[in-house]
């Protein structure tokens, strides 16, 4: 989840949509980043998400921090725990992305 840092005084927002399945889970989790010497990933909040198919959802992150996420590897025959990798796509401040799982 490296990739997953950034930081502004503005909220983003992310809207996921499902397109595909009946339903699909997904997590998604929203980093801050300490500035030490060694800049430090922090979960700030994990939310679980069940998405039905053609329900799309909105993901706030507070000041401009990251939102990645990742879904049911086989959203067709789940297995908890089985995630793909993490997604992310740019989130700029004080604006809304949008983007299919």
């Amino acid at each position: 989840m490296g990739a997953c840092s950034s930081r502004s005084s503005q909220s983003a927002t992310l809207i996921l949509n499902n397109p595909t399945w009946d339903r699909v889970n997904v997590e998604a989790v929203i980093h801050q980043q300490r500035r030490l010497r060694q800049s430090r990933q922090r979960l700030r909040r994990d939310q679980n998400i069940r998405y039905d198919q053609g329900s799309p959802r909105a993901v706030e992150a507070p000041n401009g921090e990251s939102i990645c996420w990742r879904k049911d590897r086989n959203p067709n025959n789940p297995v908890p725990g089985d995630w793909s990798g993490w997604s992310r796509i740019p989130s700029p401040p004080g604006q809304t992305a949008e983007t299919d799982l």
